[in-house]
C-alpha cells in the first residue's frame, strides 16, 4: 500500500451492526470505548506521539473508516498518516469538562480517525491521558492491547530502538472476510436453527422504572459504583465450585433472580458479551470481536438457588457452543419468532464480567494509574459490569438510562443485588420466593413499567390496509415490495411489522436515493417508518432540491 492508497474490504457482522446503529443516531457516543490514565513523571510528549503512530501503523483497523458501497457498509483501510496528541493546560476544576469533550464527543465513521488521544497537563510531571475509540474498531480486550503496546512503544522510543513486537499473523480485515465466508450455507443454517429454538416465544422483560419510556429519549446514561465484598465473593466462588459452575454463572443466576422479582416473570433473557476470539491468530489483534449473546433462563420461585445456577450454567454453556451467530442476526430471529415486542430484548439488560486488570503500573520512568471515566451515554436500559479486584472482592458498576431511572433507584437496585447474593449464599436450597421477598421488599420496587408497548406488552392491532393514493406513494410502495418480498404494501403499514430490519432500511434509503435523486439517511426513515411518511419526506426533499436549483 503506497502513501496515498486505500483498501476497501467487507465489514465484520459486528461492525455492520454498529454501523447501522450509528446511521440511525450518529450524534450519540454510547459506543465510545474510553480510558483515562494518570501519568506521573517526566513525560516526553513527542515520543508518546511517535509511539501512538507506531501502534496505528501496526494495526490496520486503527486507520480504517467506513463507507457505503452500493447498499452495504464497507471498511476503507487508509495509509499511515500521522496522528497528533494535543496537550491542554488544565486545572483540577476543568478536568470534567475536558474529559467529556475528548471521551464522549461522537466520531464520524466516514471521515475518521476513529481514535483520539489527548493529554491534560495538571503539573509539569502530572498528566492525564484521555483515550477514546469508536467501538467499531475496538473492544475491551483490544483496548488493553492498545495500552500495553503504547507503553511498550513509548519505552522503545525513549531508548531509540524499534519495538520488539511479534509480527501479526493476520489483520482485522482478514478476520472479517473469513467470518463472512464461514457463516454461510449449512453452518449458518445450523446456528440459526439452534437459536430459533432457543429464542422461540422469548418474552422481553417487563422492567419497572421511575418513568415510562419516552419516544424522544436521547440515550443519556449515568453510573452507580458499588462493591461485592471479598467475603461475599469468596462464598459465591465456593457455591460455583459446588455446582460445577463459574463465578459468571452464579452472578447471572443472581441477576436473573433479581429481575424475576422486579419484573414479576419467570422467563428472563438478558444480553452478555463474549470475547469472540475463538482462533489463536486473534489473541494479539486490535479490533471489534466481541459478540453479545442472548442468555435465556427460567426462574422457579419454589426451587432453590442451586437449581437456578444449573439453569444459568446450561444456558451459558449452550450459548458459548453456538456463539458464532452474530448478534444482529439473533435479533432478526427474535423479530420473526419472538412475538410482539421481542426487539426490546436487545437493549434492556446486559451483564458483563470483566477480567482482572492492573490499575497501577510503572514503565519508562512513568507511574500509570487508571482512573474512572464514567459514561454519559447508555448502551442499554441497565448494564451491570463486575470486575474482580486484587483484594479478593469485586468492583461493580451499574449503568442506567437516566430517562427511565433516578440515581436513588440505581443505588437501591445495586443494594438489592448484593442482598440477593447474600441471601442465596446463606440458604442456597431455600425456595427463591421466600429469599427474594426478604431481600427485595415489595415497597422498594418501582411500579411504573418502562414501556409495555415497546417491551412485550399487547401488540397493537394491525392497521387496516390503505392502498397507495398518489403516484409517489405507488412508487415508494413498489420499492418496499421489492425489498421486503411483499405483494401488497399499504401506505400505513410499518416497515418493521412487514419483516424489515436495519440493513434492509439502509438498502431502502439507497434505492430511494437512486429512484428519486434525493439524499435520505436511515435516521430520516426511522421517525415514522410507513410508506405514507416516507413518501412525504421524499416529496419534501425533492421540492427543496428544485427550489434550491431555481434560486
Amino acid at each position: 500500500m503506497t502513501a496515498d492508497d486505500s483498501l476497501t474490504v467487507v465489514t465484520s457482522f459486528a461492525q455492520q451492526s454498529l454501523w447501522l446503529q450509528h446511521e440511525v443516531d450518529p450524534e450519540r457516543a454510547a459506543y465510545n470505548i474510553t480510558a483515562a490514565v494518570r501519568l506521573r513523571g517526566p513525560l516526553d510528549v513527542p515520543a508518546l506521539e511517535r509511539a501512538l503512530n507506531a501502534v496505528v501503523a501496526r494495526h490496520e483497523v486503527l486507520r480504517t473508516v467506513f463507507a457505503l458501497e452500493g447498499a452495504d457498509p464497507v471498511q476503507v483501510i487508509g495509509p499511515v498518516r500521522a496522528l497528533t496528541v494535543p496537550v491542554h493546560e488544565a486545572g483540577p476544576d476543568r478536568f470534567d469538562a475536558y474529559a467529556d469533550d475528548v471521551l464522549f464527543a461522537p466520531f464520524d465513521l466516514r471521515r475518521g480517525p476513529l481514535l483520539r488521544l489527548e493529554l491534560l497537563r495538571l503539573e509539569p510531571e502530572h498528566h492525564i491521558a484521555l483515550l477514546a475509540l469508536h467501538h467499531i474498531v475496538t473492544d475491551g480486550t483490544s483496548s488493553a492491547i492498545l495500552l500495553q503496546e503504547l507503553s511498550h512503544a513509548y519505552a522503545a522510543e525513549l531508548a531509540q530502538v524499534d519495538p520488539l513486537w511479534e509480527e501479526l499473523p493476520i489483520q482485522y480485515a482478514d478476520f472479517a472476510a473469513w467470518q463472512r465466508d464461514a457463516l454461510a450455507g449449512s453452518a449458518l443454517a445450523r446456528l440459526t436453527g439452534h437459536w430459533s429454538r432457543v429464542l422461540a416465544d422469548a418474552a422481553p422483560l417487563a422492567l419497572p422504572a421511575d418513568r415510562p419510556r419516552s419516544a424522544d429519549d436521547a440515550g443519556h446514561g449515568a453510573v452507580h459504583h458499588f462493591a461485592l465484598p471479598a467475603g461475599l465473593t469468596a462464598r459465591l466462588e465456593e457455591l460455583a465450585r459446588a455446582e460445577r459452575a463459574t463465578l459468571f454463572m452464579v452472578l447471572l443466576a443472581g441477576l436473573d433472580a433479581l429481575l424475576a422479582r422486579y419484573c414479576g416473570q419467570d422467563d428472563i433473557t438478558i444480553v452478555s458479551p463474549v470475547s469472540g476470539r475463538t482462533r489463536p491468530e486473534l489473541e494479539g489483534l486490535i479490533g471489534y470481536f466481541v459478540n453479545p449473546l442472548l442468555l435465556r433462563t427460567r426462574v422457579s420461585g419454589t426451587a432453590g438457588f442451586t437449581s437456578l445456577v444449573g439453569e444459568a450454567r446450561a444456558a451459558t454453556l449452550d450459548a458459548f457452543d453456538h456463539q458464532e451467530l452474530p448478534f444482529e442476526q439473533a435479533v432478526e430471529l427474535l423479530r420473526r419468532h419472538g412475538g410482539p415486542g421481542a426487539e426490546g430484548l436487545r437493549s434492556q439488560v446486559m451483564l458483563v464480567l470483566q477480567g482482572a486488570r492492573p490499575s497501577h503500573w510503572h514503565s519508562a520512568g512513568l507511574d500509570f494509574e487508571l482512573i474512572p471515566a464514567d459514561t454519559s451515554n447508555a448502551k442499554s436500559d441497565l448494564v451491570l459490569e463486575v470486575r474482580p479486584e486484587a483484594d479478593g472482592g469485586c468492583a461493580a458498576v451499574l449503568e442506567y438510562r437516566t430517562a427511565l431511572y433516578d440515581a436513588a433507584t440505581a443505588e437501591r437496585m445495586a443494594r438489592h443485588f448484593v442482598a440477593v447474593l447474600e441471601a442465596v449464599c446463606a440458604r442456597p436450597e431455600a425456595p427463591l420466593d421466600h429469599l427474594l421477598a426478604t431481600a427485595v421488599p415489595d415497597g422498594e420496587i418501582p411500579t411504573v413499567r418502562a414501556g409495555a408497548a415497546d417491551t412485550g406488552g399487547p401488540a397493537a392491532p394491525a392497521p387496516a390496509y390503505v392502498a397507495p393514493r398518489t403516484p409517489l406513494e405507488e412508487e415508494v410502495a413498489a420499492v418496499w415490495s421489492a425489498l421486503l418480498g411483499k405483494e401488497r404494501v399499504g401506505v400505513r403499514d410499518n416497515f418493521f411489522d412487514l419483516g424489515g430490519q436495519s440493513l434492509i432500511a439502509v438498502r431502502l434509503a439507497a434505492r430511494l436515493r437512486d429512484e428519486f435523486g434525493v439524499e435520505l439517511t436511515t435516521r430520516d426513515l426511522y421517525a415514522d417508518f410507513t410508506v405514507e411518511a416516507v413518501a412525504w419526506t421524499v416529496l419534501q426533499r425533492m421540492t427543496a432540491d428544485e427550489e434550491q436549483a431555481s434560486a
